[in-house]
Parts: C-alpha cells; structure tokens; sequence
C-alpha cells in the first residue's frame, strides 16, 4: 500500500470566518508522495468505520503534480477528529494519507456560558385567510433551480473532461518525459515538414506545421500539468496553472496567453501565413516549453 503525507488548508471564503472550518464547509487535504500510476481518480473513496462516515466526505480529487494532489472533502458533523492513517481507495488500490486532524465547528448559535437554551415559542392561530406568493418569490426560486441544475452539469461535464484527460495520458503515457516527447515530435515535424528545409514552403505545409504545433503544445500540458488542455480554452487553462502551478503562471502566463491567442488568430486567417509565421510560432512554442521544464 502507497502511502504519501497530507496537509489540512482551508481555503478562504467570502463572509465566512478565515480558516474556521463548519459543518458542510470544503477544505482541502493536500498531499505530497508518490501516486499509482494506475489510480482510478473516478472511483476513490475513503475507507471508514460505520462510526466514521459523517467525520470526513470526499467531494473530489485534482493532481497539482504527479507527486502532489488536493483532496477535496467537508465533514457532516461537528467535533475534533484525528485519523491514524487516513486512507482512499479506488476499489482495486489503497493509498495510505498518514495521520489527518482536524476541529469542525457546529453552525447553530451556541448560548452563553450559565445560559439556558433559546425557548422554542409555538406557532400562533393561524387564520382562514391564504397570502398570494409574490411573483419575485417564484423569480427567486426559478433562479435557485436554474443554478442548481446548472451545477450539476458543469461537475458532470467536468468529470467527463477529466476521464477523457486520463484516457489521453494513457495513450500518450510513454517512458519519456513530457518535454522529451515534445522534443521527439518536433524533430518528426522537422523531418517531414517543407517549412524547416530553406525558401518557401508549400501552403498546406504552413498550416499542418502550425496545427501539429499546437497539438504537440496542448500535450505536453496536459501531460506535465494533469489538466485537459485538448477541451479547456485559453481561459481555462491559464486559470488551473495560476491556482495550482503559481509560479510557472507567474513567468509564463502572459506568454502562455500570447501564444495561444496567435494559434487562434493562425487558424482564423490560414489562407495568409506564411512559411515565416510558422517558424516564428514554432521558436515561440519550444522555447517557453524548455524554460516552463525547468521550473518543474
């Protein structure tokens, strides 16, 4: 059984106090140590006793790294837990989490000291006479149902995204390093490719020479930073490596964002680049990979 090492953080909400955890609030547990291979991040769930399942809920699981990933959990009950050894499965593996603690406070407003518990006062008469619901209630609770549904399609359509990601690194999860295989690619391309051999290249090579860049691009950051780069836009994408790859978004966000905005405008307007714009594109793509590696 793997075992790696986790940390509580609880992340900070607007109008909830700083790091208090409460029933039903999300908190993180993030842990550093070597993960399988061949987990199954759809089907984790942690083991516990009968007497445990309120303690600690698993909401969701994201790699920062291949050797860091959040756990996304809250608790249904208040109280102050300690786990030994905190553990997750996938029903075929066990990954070990080492000793996990933690305080959750209770939501309802507690008296004070030497006090007694607020009287529960009873319902008073209630008349023959029916109050009509204002229509901004109904307005009100069309948003509610509207948002909740739509919720729930964005947490379906995200872990569908996330399987076809895993699926991807399977496919391409070969014994060389992500920044090796692009290398590997590149030189294919620039064997094949009439756009690196001198003078001026055919019309449909610019474009492939362009297409299979970004292509070779999208891999290497879905491979280096787990995420879905092939479904994610540019927004998406710049998002995941600002909150969990801070300081390669801190050196090559903007670059990143360039980058990509000069993909879109390529594929827009093929009919006009030229063997020159491929060669400026492809500079661009190898040289932010090797610097984005050696933050790694």
């Amino acid at each position: 059984m793997a075992t790696v090492q986790c940390k509580v953080e609880i992340p900070e909400v607007p109008n909830l106090t700083s790091q208090e955890l409460t029933v039903g609030r999300e908190f993180l547990l993030v842990c550093d140590g070597e993960f399988p291979k061949t987990l199954k991040q759809d089907q984790l769930k942690f083991v516990l006793q009968s007497t445990e399942k309120y303690q600690i809920h698993l909401l969701g699981f994201e790699f920062r790294s291949p050797t860091q990933a959040d756990f996304k959990v809250t608790a249904y009950k208040a109280g102050q837990f300690q786990f030994q050894d905190l553990q997750v499965t996938d029903g075929t593996e066990t990954l070990g989490l080492g000793p996990v603690q933690y305080v959750v406070q209770s939501v309802l407003p507690q008296p004070e000291q030497g006090q007694p518990p607020p009287k529960q006062e009873p319902f008073g008469p209630i008349g023959p006479a029916s109050i009509g619901t204002p229509l901004l209630y109904w307005a009100i609770l069309l948003g509610i149902i509207v948002l909740f549904l739509g919720a729930i399609f964005t947490r379906v359509y995200r872990v569908v995204q996330r399987r076809n990601m895993i699926a991807r690194l399977k496919e391409h999860d070969a014994a060389m390093s992500p920044i090796s295989q692009f290398h590997q690619s590149m030189r294919k391309l620039q064997r094949a490719n009439t756009v690196f051999f001198g003078g001026t290249a055919s019309g449909d090579d610019v474009k492939n020479c362009v297409k299979e860049t970004e292509q070779m691009l999208r891999l290497f950051l879905t491979r280096q930073y787990q995420l879905p780069a092939f479904e994610w836009s540019q927004r998406l994408i710049l998002r995941d490596l600002k909150k969990h790859h801070p300081q390669v978004f801190a050196e090559f966000g903007n670059v990143l964002g360039k980058l990509m905005k000069e993909y879109s405008r390529a594929q827009e307007d093929q009919e006009n680049l030229t063997t020159q714009d491929a060669l400026n594109i492809v500079t661009s793509t190898r040289k932010m990979i090797e610097g984005m590696e050696k933050l790694s």
